[in-house]
């Protein structure tokens, strides 16, 4: 498994969905729940891709992925951000701060094949 991203969501169904597509593209997913765990991780592994739960406690989005932003080796990672779509403020600060996606919880969950391949075969 070459490929790495890191997961940072709580809902354990959700998070299971993405395992699952992740293994069907041999690809390692690594859990991380507080931005400072993301942040470290993402300087060590350098993921080909990081997801976050907008809704994931304990996480201010938009300063972590500004964070991610403003340090070159991270700069580059994509970002997937996923929220419930009544949330409209919540994903707005996220595509602000430079997610690369920021994505309705039905269209993520819907789509979540063909999303995550997208980055995971680059």
């Amino acid at each position: 498994m070459n490929k790495k991203v890191i997961i940072a969501a709580n809902n354990m169904i959700f998070t299971s969905k993405i395992m699952t597509v992740l293994d069907n593209y041999d690809a390692e997913g690594i859990k991380a729940i507080r931005s400072d765990e993301i942040f470290a991780k993402a300087l060590d592994l350098l993921p080909d891709l990081i997801i976050i739960d907008l809704n994931l406690n304990g996480i201010e989005a938009p300063s972590l992925i500004n964070k991610l932003r403003s340090y070159g080796a991270t700069k580059g990672i994509p970002i997937i951000c996923y929220s419930p779509h009544v949330l409209k403020d919540q994903m707005k600060a996220a595509q602000t701060a430079g997610a690369t996606e920021v994505l309705p919880n039905s269209k993520m969950t819907s789509r979540m094949g063909q999303i995550l391949g997208k980055y995971i075969h680059n």
